[in-house]
């Protein structure tokens, strides 16, 4: 007959039958489980899998040998996929409608939409990042498609990681009126007659997938090697829907990220005067830095019709360890501007936003940011002039010199070199609630 006794040290021991046993045993390991997870007075987790993810989706993109293309292209409805994951969530990034060259020759699409999304256990860990192109006219109806999706996936275990792009796909996709199979083979290339070629489905693997793995796809990459009648330089590159996703089984002690660019405008604006100014020059850092190195993009000139007239403007971004600590860094300097008919104009705007994150405490600058021979109107704005100052633009609204948006906590330090806001009716045309930005630079640092 199985027995359980008391524990008092020194007294008889004395039997208890066995469904009070039972009951005593249980809720001793439920007293033992719940003081287990109680230290200092806070409720502890089973912790999730060591690990930070990397990735990003974009539905379009033209290198800077494209020229004006590249300009309007930018990185469309980019979005990142942060280091620390989304948590279970969906973070996406549209734009409705999209053209590039000469009333959208060299590309049109209709919609657009980027996801990036994460989730982690004590066991595993998913990343998926995706990119979809809806009505997608490309190189003047050379190649066209209903739809064309790209998605990164990449999911990990505490022994393996292992990755595919499978359920990217085509969808009625046409090269010179022939039909592509939805799942054609991974980097299949097509010559383009006149132009160069394109790959399909260009897929790329990083990591040994043991403690890093990576991939990413291209679903169109359109290399121009051939003079032709578009007036894209030999050279140029377009990519359309594009998704990358990462796991790294390390996590850093900080995490940076940023952008710069020399153009902006918001949704009121309208999506052709959205997509005429695009993010030219555009560069981006994602969370784990950019390896010792500053990146660079330039456009040597980019005009929007009477809206403005940008000289040489070059964007730059820099993260990772530095003397010590953690930090990021982006930049943008344009030359020779002249916005809104001549209203505005300026021989240098320069955007500056930096961030350090160093023995736990995180610093904010906009050392640098600032302005050269700046006219507003008949107005010859001092370079002393202090940031965040207003002025009024008749019959348009107003614009914010030298914009410095620096919170005291939490977010990421921006930085605007104009900011302008149309608030009433005029003879330019732009709606009212547009705003356009020009030279913006933003940075972050942060503990991981």
């Amino acid at each position: 007959m199985d027995h359980c006794h008391s524990a008092a040290s020194g007294r008889p021991q004395r039997k208890i039958p066995n469904d009070r046993c039972s009951r005593r045993r249980f809720m001793s390991a439920v007293i033992a489980f719940a003081l287990a997870m109680v230290v200092g007075g806070q409720v502890l987790h089973a912790a999730d899998l060591p690990g930070s993810f990397r990735g990003s989706a974009f539905a379009t993109f033209a290198n800077v040998t494209a020229g004006p293309v590249a300009a309007q292209l930018g990185r469309s409805a980019y979005q990142p996929c942060p280091c620390r994951g989304t948590n279970g969530q969906v973070l996406s990034n549209t734009v409705n409608t999209l053209q590039a060259g000469d009333g959208g020759k060299v590309l049109k699409a209709d919609a657009t939409i980027s996801t990036v999304f994460t989730n982690k256990s004590a066991t595993a860990a998913t990343i998926q990042n995706t990119s979809t192109v809806n009505g997608l006219n490309l190189l003047n109806g050379l190649i066209t498609a209903t739809s064309i999706r790209a998605v990164a996936n990449v999911n990990a275990t505490a022994s393996r990681i292992t990755a595919s792009v499978d359920t990217s796909v085509f969808s009625n996709l046409r090269i010179a009126g022939n039909l592509i199979s939805a799942n054609v083979a991974a980097n299949t290339q097509i010559p383009l007659p006149g132009l160069g070629k394109v790959t399909l489905k260009k897929v790329q693997r990083g990591g040994n997938f043991s403690t890093l793995g990576r991939i990413s796809v291209q679903m169109l990459t359109v290399d121009i090697s051939q003079a032709n009648a578009l007036g894209l330089p030999v050279g140029s590159q377009i990519v359309v829907a594009s998704a990358t996703a990462t796991f790294t089984r390390s996590q850093p002690a900080a995490v940076v990220s940023g952008q710069a660019y020399a153009t902006f405008a918001n949704t009121q604006a309208g999506p052709s005067l959205q997509n005429r100014i695009g993010k030219a020059a555009l560069v981006t850092m994602g969370c784990e830095g950019t390896g010792g190195k500053t990146l660079t993009n330039n456009i040597s000139t980019f005009s929007a019709g009477s809206l403005f007239t940008l000289g040489n403007s070059v964007s730059t971004a820099f993260g990772g360890p530095q003397d010590g600590g953690t930090v990021a860094i982006t930049t943008s300097t344009i030359q020779s501007a002249s916005l809104l008919g001549g209203l505005i104009t300026a021989a240098t705007i320069r955007a500056v936003a930096q961030e350090t994150f160093k023995g736990g405490v995180r610093t904010r600058s906009t050392a640098g940011s600032g302005f050269a021979g700046l006219r507003i109107g008949s107005v010859v704005v001092p370079i002393s002039a202090p940031p965040n100052t207003q002025v009024p633009l008749p019959g348009i609204g107003r614009v914010v010199v030298n914009e410095q948006i620096v919170p005291a906590a939490g977010s990421k330090t921006q930085v605007n070199g104009l900011h302008i806001f149309v608030t009433v009716a005029n003879l330019l045309g732009l709606p009212v609630g547009s705003e356009i930005v020009i030279g913006h630079a933003e940075a972050s640092a942060a503990r991981f």
